[in-house]
């Protein structure tokens, strides 16, 4: 019940919708390189979008699971017929147009590099598009990719409804080969799946209330920004599961655990990452290590790749697949590292044209214009945010020729640098800066309730429990359930939750869920981030190795998720949940103290004396006294922030943080004066020179000469130019003064902020220094002052008893 969570969602979630054509179904050509045969079938998705499945003239379906598809293609991308006998079937010679733009190429299996290609031929060409583009949505939704238990279930239903008898009903051999070694069992089941079950049991709606808000709902929800459900919502909600108005049946409270209300994983957390506004350097990035493409038939889905060719035609049909596929799945940035051999200047331009040319406006060619090139001096990265949609290169080359300016641009540009190789920025990759923040502690239990078709043979089955995350996170194998009695359709477990009580980074940790048969076989796992569980009751499907939904295997568990809270902290805890209590508690110890400290006269006082009883009362107003208490007490007040300041750790910081600014201001300085006198120097020979040659021409001119001869006239050319040289010089060595004057600027900002950050974190340990002192110190004053709280009560006590004694010396003497 949790609700929208803050972070980037790039990629929107939508619900899947199978468009009429791929429902009605369309007919293709399936053709198969390696038998060299082409068939006729009718190509079909089913109405939920689970499967494609085609059906050939003898009524023979098969189909593939739409989440196994890696990616659907047509166009220049797709496999063309090699064979004659394969072009002469599909009548190739005959066609309109060209041949890719009807041929559909489905490229599935459990990752990209073992996969399987499935070829057809469309008799339009826009069927073939249509189908290309609704195939790879449909394969790509995350909803698809995440069902939750009810979605499952109906896929398993609609699997068994592929394969009709010719009746066009569902064979019980279809079922009872889902289950083929526990046959009895699925029988026993059959027979009773016209029963209704559950009639008895019920929940009211007050109970469903308290059981969703208590067992249901995320604690670590705000609950003004998130609010417990109030009756009249759980009553709407019941009614979406149970047609009884105020009651929900056992079996109306089964559809609801698993319906899209109880997903294990919030749908909002789906298509959500972590904040991507950071530098690109505060990320780790998803690169393949010497990936070598060969051609339009590679995939093209790992952001780093590495292009080993020889050939340039070859590395343009490898550029062409880039750019089509870089986007498909994700708008953030791709980052391509060129490891390349080729020695040639002009083929090293020829492959910057390739990319200028092929890639287009989603190469990133000059830096952005919020980021200067200087990086070294704290500028930082852009951001995946402000890089979306963007492709970057980083060219790695045995040589530089000056001739391949473009090439050489592109290859050398600050902007283009990967950050996977370029650190730019002094702190270190850890996980501090990809959380951006302090860590936020977690505490969770999760208890293993039980298993839901884990396996099809009659096998014992157990569960296994790991944590993955820091190291100081990290516990393998922290639970082991027992091996249940032959049952791996429906086990059950009765053993104590696991607890992990302190979770240092959820942010970067994992909780993986794994079943094996008896004899160690692995059946299928879930891995799921801690920060993304829900807590409560809860389905868990699971997958197989490949990380491929398992249909009907999964287990269902309980969650508790709360934030981590030191020992030390429980009583504020304590307080701030039941503050109610916590107060009164006070209030009672304000009580009790009181009485230990009350003076005569304040309450009347009952002795017995001789067999009878007398009452003293007060004759006089007590006299105030001095609080006991108080009296104890000794005042100690807290280290400001100015004496922290005069600290001599800080003191030296801050001499240090000055010699080192001065040393800058002085280097600059010194290279600035540098700078000056040289260009004085040229200054003044510029000057001398002019004036000679000025001069010279005066004189040609008091001779009374009318026309310059040729010579003065070249002199006073090469005089012009020369004059023209020396400013443009002298506008150079200006330019230079400003950037040397703008990188003193942004070197002295950049050792302030460093300043101020060591300054920081010397300040918090002088105060964390002082604090344990003063606590020390606290708890030694706290010592002494119950000491003489103690004396003082023991003494008032005895003056007490002696008192009461005098008087009753003084009653029998009467």
């Amino acid at each position: 019940m949790a609700g929208a969570q803050p972070g980037t969602h790039a990629l929107k979630l939508k619900p899947l919708i199978v468009p009429d054509t791929l429902k009605n179904g369309s007919r293709f050509m399936k053709w198969d390189d390696d038998l060299s045969t082409v068939t006729p079938i009718t190509l079909t998705v089913d109405p939920h979008g689970y499967f494609l499945h085609w059906t050939d003239q003898n009524k023979e379906t098969e189909f593939l699971d739409i989440t196994h598809i890696k990616d659907a293609r047509t166009g220049r991308s797709t496999k063309t017929p090699k064979e004659a006998k394969l072009r002469e079937l599909l009548d190739v010679g005959n066609l309109v147009g060209r041949i890719e733009n009807r041929l559909l190429t489905i490229v599935t299996g459990p990752d990209m590099v073992n996969i399987t290609y499935l070829n057809f031929m469309a008799l339009q060409e826009e069927e073939a598009t249509e189908w290309a583009e609704e195939l790879f949505s449909l394969a790509s939704n995350l909803l698809s990719h995440n069902m939750n238990r009810e979605t499952s279930l109906e896929k398993a239903y609609v699997t068994v409804t592929l394969q009709p008898n010719s009746e066009g009903r569902i064979p019980v051999k279809n079922i009872v080969r889902m289950f083929s070694a526990d046959k009895k069992r699925v029988e026993t089941a059959l027979e009773h799946c016209n029963l209704p079950f559950g009639r008895g049991a019920y929940l009211s709606v007050d109970q469903m209330t308290e059981f969703i808000n208590e067992r249901q709902r995320d604690p670590r929800l705000n609950e003004i920004l998130y609010p417990p459900l109030r009756p009249s919502q759980i009553q709407t909600l019941m009614e979406k599961y149970e047609l009884n108005q105020r009651l929900i049946t056992l079996e109306g409270f089964s559809r609801y655990l698993v319906s899209d209300e109880n997903g294990v994983i919030p749908p909002e957390k789906l298509d959500q990452s972590e904040d991507m506004t950071f530098p690109l350097s505060h990320y780790f990035i998803n690169s393949s290590h010497n990936t070598y493409l060969t051609g339009t038939h590679t995939n093209v889905h790992a952001h780093t790749y590495n292009l080993l060719t020889r050939t340039l035609s070859h590395l343009e049909e490898v550029i062409e697949a880039i750019a089509e596929c870089a986007f498909k799945t994700s708008p953030f940035p791709v980052i391509l590292s060129f490891e390349n051999h080729v020695d040639s200047p002009k083929q090293q331009a020829k492959m910057a044209e390739y990319c200028r040319s092929i890639f287009g406006d989603a190469l990133l060619i000059d830096p952005l214009e919020k980021y200067p090139v200087r990086f070294y001096l704290g500028y930082p990265l852009p951001s995946p945010q402000e890089l979306m949609g963007k492709i970057l290169i980083k060219n790695k080359k045995s040589h530089k020729p000056s001739a391949a300016h473009g090439n050489k641009q592109l290859a050398e540009h600050p902007a283009n640098q990967s950050a996977a190789e370029e650190h730019a920025t002094d702190e270190p990759l850890s996980p501090s800066n990809i959380t951006a923040g302090e860590p936020d502690c977690k505490s969770s239990l999760l208890q293993i309730i039980s298993g839901q078709f884990l396996s099809d043979k009659k096998v014992g089955v157990y569960i296994e429990l790991d944590m993955f995350g820091l190291p100081v996170d990290t516990r393998r194998k922290a639970l082991k359930t027992k091996t249940s009695q032959s049952n791996a359709i429906n086990p059950v477990w009765d053993e104590e939750p696991i607890i992990f009580k302190k979770v240092v980074l959820p942010t970067l940790a994992s909780l993986r869920i794994a079943a094996f048969e008896e004899g160690g076989k692995f059946i299928g796992h879930r891995i799921i981030p801690v920060p993304a569980i829900r807590p409560g009751y809860r389905y868990i499907g699971l997958r197989n190795e490949k990380n491929q939904s398992l249909i009907l295997p999964a287990v269902f568990v309980y969650i508790e998720v709360k934030d981590y809270v030191p020992d030390t902290f429980a009583d504020v805890i304590e307080a701030l949940s039941n503050p109610i209590r916590y107060v009164n508690l006070l209030e009672q110890r304000s009580q009790q103290l009181a009485a230990l400290t009350l003076e005569e006269g304040e309450e009347e006082t009952s002795k017995e004396v001789c067999g009878q009883t007398r009452v003293f009362e007060p004759t006089k107003p007590a006299a105030k006294t001095e609080d006991m208490v108080q009296s104890v007490l000794i005042d100690m007040e807290a280290a400001t922030l100015e004496e922290l300041r005069q600290h001599k750790l800080i003191v030296r910081e801050q001499k240090r943080h000055y010699r080192e600014m001065k040393d800058v201001v002085k280097r600059h300085q010194k290279k600035t004066l540098e700078m000056v006198k040289e260009q004085t120097t040229k200054d003044n020979q510029a000057q001398n020179q002019h004036t000679r040659r000025h001069n010279t021409l005066l004189k040609t001119k008091q001779h009374g000469k009318t026309s310059l001869s040729p010579g003065a006239k070249a002199e006073l050319k090469q005089f012009d130019e020369d004059g023209e040289d020396q400013l443009r010089e002298l506008r150079e060595q200006q330019q230079q003064l400003l950037e040397l004057r703008q990188e003193q600027y942004y070197s002295e900002k950049y050792l302030k902020r460093e300043h101020i950050k060591q300054m920081s974190e010397k300040l918090t340990t002088v105060t964390e220094e002082s604090q344990n002192n003063q606590m020390k110190k606290l708890k030694d004053i706290c010592d002494k002052e119950k000491k003489d709280l103690k004396k003082k009560m023991d003494k008032r006590r005895t003056e007490k008893i002696k008192e009461a004694m005098t008087k009753e010396k003084h009653l029998v003497e009467e």
